[in-house]
């Protein structure tokens, strides 16, 4: 009983530490930009993570030009974003009901 209980903790522990190794690059980054959006209130930018962790983003054309430039100050800051490619797009973002 004792060998199974050991058996039972060890593969929780071994599947538990899988799940984080196998969390690339690209799920830090999606969460470092979510956290930066969320902490500066940026609703209007649609983004997303390439596979190396590169974050492509675009913001709103509503969305002040020092808000902007704060945006990607943060986003260069963060050790889980190797690189950003930033723009503004023709429209407004804004989230659904």
């Amino acid at each position: 009983m004792r060998h199974l209980l050991t058996l039972c903790c060890c593969t929780l522990l071994c599947l538990s530490l899988s799940r984080v190794v196998l969390a690339g690059p690209s799920e830090a980054a999606l969460a470092a930009t979510a956290d930066v959006l969320f902490e500066l209130d940026i609703e209007n930018a649609s983004y997303k993570a390439r596979s190396d962790g590169y974050i492509d983003i675009l913001f709103g054309p509503g969305l002040a030009e020092d808000r902007y430039l704060e945006a990607i100050t943060r986003l260069k800051a963060q050790p889980d974003i190797p690189g950003i490619l930033a723009g503004r797009a023709a429209s407004d973002y804004c989230p659904l009901p």
